[in-house]
């Protein structure tokens, strides 16, 4: 079983454990920390979601660094269990909520929630981004809230709007982008 590492914060250091699937992508550490240097003047207290959470390394890092709490969702099993027992160990039950079920799913179930932060991190050969991101942010985003996207660097880039691009990483053949949600409407 493969380990990420936490790279800051109150757990920092700290090695999370991840299911052998060879459909996990664990967003690379070196992209985690610059987003994280990004985040850090306004992460406190904030309230995420990680959507295709996978290893959960995006929500643990949000959490380690101080938002309030992370909403999961993780659809492959193994990978959500996996999931469950890393924030079991980590101590972090109380600051998570976890839903096994598919991101498709829970964007049409779930109502009446606004979220600070959300990670977009799917698989790369799907078109989840396109299909999703407008839902999502009809949805779940307060104005000012950050979106971020990662994604195939040989991918183009995504438009919507209500996004404004605030920074851009590229690790491997991984392109994060940091958006801010501007949009009257959404709170």
């Amino acid at each position: 079983m493969p380990n990420i590492r936490i790279i800051s914060g109150k757990i920092g250091g700290r090695n999370l454990k991840t299911s052998d699937n060879k459909n996990l992508r664990p967003t690379p550490a070196k992209m985690r920390e610059q987003l994280f240097s990004w985040l850090r003047p306004a992460i406190d207290d904030l309230i995420c979601l990680d959507l295709f959470a996978g290893s959960g390394a995006l929500g643990l890092e949000a959490l380690s660094n101080g938002a309030k709490n992370v909403t999961f969702v993780e659809q492959n099993q193994d990978i959500y269990n996996c999931l469950k027992k890393n924030c079991l160990e980590l101590n972090l039950l109380e600051e998570v909520k976890l839903h096994r079920q598919s991101a498709e799913n829970y964007i049409r179930r779930v109502k009446d929630i606004k979220f600070d932060l959300i990670f977009l991190d799917p698989p790369y050969n799907k078109d989840y981004i396109n299909t999703l991101l407008p839902k999502i942010i009809e949805k779940f985003v307060k104005n000012g809230a950050y979106i971020f996207i990662e994604m195939n660097s040989y991918d183009e880039e995504v438009y919507h709007e209500d996004m404004k691009l605030l920074k851009e990483a590229s690790s491997g053949d991984s392109t994060g982008r940091l958006y801010q949600i501007k949009n009257e409407n959404s709170d």
